[in-house]
């Protein structure tokens, strides 16, 4: 027995304006009348979706259609264009080998042609081809208009970066100051504590919102730090926007407008940023490194000065400022309760040792002849982390005759960056710095045949050649930096060039504030390169009733401390 023959009508406008018109009503009026008088079918449903684009099928109406035509409940599809369905072939294909796969005759009102005759069929597909193709090359003559702006360095639109405002007239952007201090604020509270989520919890709880009023998450603050918008650049072309969700394209599409716009965040910072979300990113939902917290920068350096024991690391609280200190126990209290010798933390051991390392190195240009044993002991016990504190006589002796002998063998102090160096690192860093500006240069000619030259261009051939000399440039300067950025951590104690070396990262903050504070140190640094660092230059630390009582450094000088 033959199905009765029932019509799915279906109807599609992309803009929400052309519902208020003509354009849905006339269709859906033009296919009823269509299905009545042409094809006699008296029995038909009308699904409609308006204001989706036909680049894909996913609409709430078309899904429904389809979903009843795989139960059988109609005969005919019936609609005003082939481009009603899809403008995207493969998503007709599919469509349509379901329909014929189940019998359901396919009809087009406007091309006159029904799916039920060979003819019909093959006229199907062709007009289908070409308007696959009209709407691909419409797509192109945009992307490339779009993206010729944007290597231009204007602005193609969209939503303005958080703390950034932007002048339509004058094709800029600026710093709103209101939000740029939020935007600094969540900067300088992840470099303190390396977390997202510690550090949107901390803007919410200050009252922090985003521009549209709503509370910080980790992936709103994620968002804010990887952008290179707050770096002064500009980015484009990077987001692939063809499925439901978008994705990253590869990094060698992407159109990267350095100096662009002010930078809110310093290269220095950036660089910290980039270092703390690479450390700390997940995959597969876990993360790829162990969190600094069960880092504990002494562990393995602390002896009893009661029993002799090692002290054995474990975990403290966390403190007010987000920070989480390690704390340190004799092993044969903890373990045999034979030792009475007290606990040490982070704070106070490590406020000590790293201000006295810090008072050694200051020494070294304070330091004048004439100085005696007290007014060194003055100057090494500086602080108020030595209260109570004076240093044997035999460690006050050596440490001048020290002095005194290195004041006569070495001549007269240069800063490292003004001694003459010929050594392999220089020359590479020399010709790292040819090349990077020799890149530069090319970048200037290409920017000037393009504007200038007679014979013009191919504006695609400009992009490509513009990109390889960018990345080539970004290639250089990272290099440079990486060869300037030498390790505090490869020599002794004594050695002039490990103290030089120390000093740069002991006192980017002792400088400005004439002390360092430990635990801020710790959160802006992290514990795993400040263990590095203690290992390389300290061998022992002693500990009696809480208070350090002696350090043996790795060149076996021992520094005794005393206590009233």
């Amino acid at each position: 027995m033959p199905r009765a023959q029932k019509a799915a009508i279906y109807c599609r406008v992309s803009t929400l304006h052309q519902v208020d018109k003509d354009s849905l009503p006339m269709q859906r009026q033009d296919m009823i009348n269509y299905a009545k008088y042409v094809l006699s079918i008296k029995d038909y449903e009308v699904f409609e979706d308006a204001g989706y684009s036909g680049k894909n099928t996913d609409r709430p109406a078309f899904q429904e259609m389809m979903e009843r035509i795989e139960h059988g409940e109609f005969s005919h599809v019936l609609v005003w264009k082939i481009d009603r369905i899809s403008r995207n072939l493969l998503d007709f294909a599919t469509m349509y080998a379901r329909c014929k796969k189940l019998g359901v005759t396919f009809v087009s009102k406007n091309e006159q042609f029904d799916t039920s005759t060979a003819m019909g069929e093959a006229m199907l597909k062709i007009i289908l081809v070409f308007a696959e193709l009209e709407r691909n090359m419409t797509s192109e003559r945009v992307s490339s208009t779009m993206n010729a702006r944007a290597a231009e360095g204007k602005w193609n639109g969209g939503r303005v970066p958080f703390a950034y405002a932007y002048d339509r007239e004058t094709d800029s952007f600026s710093i709103r100051d209101d939000e740029a201090k939020v935007a600094l604020e969540l900067k300088d509270t992840y470099l303190r504590t390396h977390s997202l989520t510690y550090t949107a919890r901390l803007l919410n709880e200050a009252g922090r919102r985003t521009r549209r009023g709503y509370a910080w998450t980790p992936a709103t603050v994620a968002i804010i730090l990887r952008s290179p918008f707050y770096r002064g650049t500009y980015r484009y072309n990077y987001r692939d926007e063809s499925e439901v969700t978008f994705s990253f394209k590869g990094r060698n599409e992407w159109i990267m407008c350095a100096k662009h716009h002010p930078p809110l965040f310093s290269e220095a910072d950036c660089r910290q940023i980039d270092f703390w979300l690479t450390k700390n990113r997940r995959q597969h939902g876990k993360a790829t490194h162990v969190q600094r917290k069960l880092v504990h920068v002494f562990a393995g350096l602390i002896r009893c000065g009661f029993c002799g024991s090692n002290y054995i690391a474990s975990i403290d609280r966390v403190r007010a400022s987000g920070y989480q200190p390690s704390m340190y126990n004799c092993g044969g209290r903890r373990q045999k309760g034979m030792c009475k010798n007290r606990y040490v933390t982070d704070i106070r051991i490590g406020g000590f040792v790293f201000n006295y390392i810090s008072n050694v190195i200051r020494l070294r240009d304070a330091f004048r002849p004439q100085w005696s044993k007290a007014r060194i002991q003055r100057f090494l016990l500086h602080g108020d982390d030595f209260c109570g504190a004076s240093l044997s006589d035999d460690t006050l002796r050596r440490v001048r005759a020290a002095l005194l002998g290195s004041r006569l063998s070495t001549a007269e102090y240069q800063p490292a960056d003004e001694q003459h160096d010929d050594s392999p690192t220089q020359t590479h860093k020399a010709n790292l710095q040819a090349e990077l500006e020799k890149n530069r240069r090319a970048l200037s000619r290409l920017m000037h045949l393009f504007l200038y030259a007679e014979d013009e261009m191919p504006q695609a051939d400009f992009l490509r050649e513009k990109k390889h000399l960018q990345d080539t440039i970004t290639r250089l300067q990272a290099e440079l930096e990486k060869a300037q950025q030498s390790s505090v951590f490869t020599s002794s104690l004594t050695d002039e060039e490990f103290l030089g070396k120390a000093a740069r990262l002991l006192f980017q903050s002792a400088m400005v504030r004439g002390s360092i504070d430990f635990p801020e140190l710790a959160m802006r640094v992290g514990n795993l390169e400040l263990k590095n660092f203690v290992n390389a230059v300290i061998k022992q630390i002693i500990v009696l009733d809480g208070r350090v009582t002696q350090i043996t450094f790795a060149n076996d000088e021992i520094h005794t401390f005393l206590y009233h």
